[in-house]
């Protein structure tokens, strides 16, 4: 049970961390309509964010996504 609840609580730190240095992680990634792009969509907080990667093959895993 204490393992269960350690593992919890380190998920509810991550995504705090997370969530307060406005980094996202990779959810979906697609072709755009605009050419030599890709659609890149990444989970912050409680939401999706959509962004745009110019001449990209892949979106990074791991971005910073706020403003």
């Amino acid at each position: 049970m204490k393992l269960l609840l350690s593992i919890a609580g380190i998920l509810i730190l991550a995504w705090l961390a997370l969530w307060a240095t406005n980094t996202g992680i990779l959810v979906f990634s697609a072709e755009s309509k605009i050419p030599v792009t890709r659609d890149c969509h990444y989970f912050i907080g409680v939401s999706v964010v959509k962004r745009l990667a110019p001449l990209a093959d892949r979106c990074p895993l791991v971005r910073s996504v706020g403003s």
